[in-house]
């Protein structure tokens, strides 16, 4: 395995890594509602010997993670990369492309489907397929999991959406408030007020413990507007309380019987610890992988922590 470092770490990831995976990357879109495309990139490995579907977090794209399908494609596996709706260069409802937006949480999940069903399944070619997940696309992974429990073999919940921390207010009086806001054409609007994408970088108070990543993935923001979203909708906001509800309640979790891998970051102040603890606690055949001191985004690590990492994830997925 080629891993990188920090040292010259742009340099290395135009240099070596974009060319390496670009060379094996096709795109295209899926429609499962007419009129709304879905963006996808496939990924060839070599001589694959599984295959993974990647569901990203909120506000991520597929393009945040080229060194994650670096690794994959090395560790022999196939990657299919979705922009979940409201993401990156897939169809959007709302015409401020800072907000992300959906009419219903489960519109990820359906569509999520319907590329694995249409897609990844027909071209695997009876090669186990995997589930990797960050955040809320972990939310969206439990969801999938519990709903169509035959559609993956292993999944890989990383930092997952379980239960979102707004602090000292309680989620139900963030429902209650969002209901009340989100009513008609307002449900589009942003929870609260946004005017621009942040310019100027801001690591100390991002998501990542991982300087140079962080960077360098801000600069592939500034560079594509379909990469700036950046805040959520009012009823983005409500579906996602709900679905962290939903996902974790002991019937929803009773119907996952396939192996699952919770990653948990230690120093994670965008969701709820506790959650995920409580889903791990539901599910007999999940592990949990404790990431200590780090920030919500375990793929965007410095290689001390990244590296025993995804040796983790790789070795669960054998």
């Amino acid at each position: 395995m080629r891993w990188i470092t920090e040292e010259n770490y742009e340099e290395i990831m135009k240099s070596q890594v974009e060319p390496f995976v670009a060379e094996r990357r096709e795109s295209g879109y899926d429609e499962r509602v007419k009129g709304q495309p879905i963006y996808y990139e496939h990924f060839k490995a070599d001589e694959p010997k599984g295959v993974i579907v990647i569901s990203h977090g909120f506000t991520e794209s597929v393009a945040k993670f080229t060194e994650s399908i670096y690794y994959m494609l090395q560790a022999g596996y196939e990657v299919w990369g979705v922009d979940h709706r409201g993401h990156g260069h897939s169809y959007r409802h709302n015409d401020n492309h800072l907000v992300v937006y959906v009419d219903h949480f489960k519109d990820y999940i359906l569509d999520l489907k319907h590329l694995t069903e249409t897609l990844v399944k027909p071209q695997a070619q009876g090669l186990p397929v995997y589930l990797y997940c960050h955040s809320m696309g972990g939310c969206i992974g439990a969801w999938i999991i519990e709903e169509y429990p035959d559609l993956f073999n292993k999944a890989v919940l990383s930092s997952p959406m379980l239960g979102l921390d707004f602090g000292k207010v309680p989620t139900a009086v963030v429902y209650l408030v969002a209901s009340l806001k989100g009513m008609g054409e307002k449900k589009k609007e942003p929870m609260n007020p946004i005017t621009d994408f942040a310019k100027e970088p801001d690591f100390a108070n991002s998501c990542d413990s991982s300087e140079c990543r962080y960077l360098y993935y801000h600069k592939k923001r500034l560079a594509d507007p379909d990469l700036q979203t950046t805040a959520p909708a009012i009823n983005w906001g409500k579906e996602a309380a709900k679905a962290c509800a939903r996902v974790t309640s002991r019937f929803q979790t009773s119907r996952i019987h396939i192996p699952v891998l919770l990653c948990q970051a230690g120093n994670d102040q965008v969701v709820k610890n506790a959650s995920q603890d409580l889903f791990v606690s539901r599910v007999p055949l999940c592990e949990k992988y404790y990431v200590p001191d780090m920030k919500h985004e375990l793929y965007m690590t410095d290689s001390p922590v990244l590296i025993p990492y995804w040796e983790k994830v790789f070795s669960f997925l054998k």
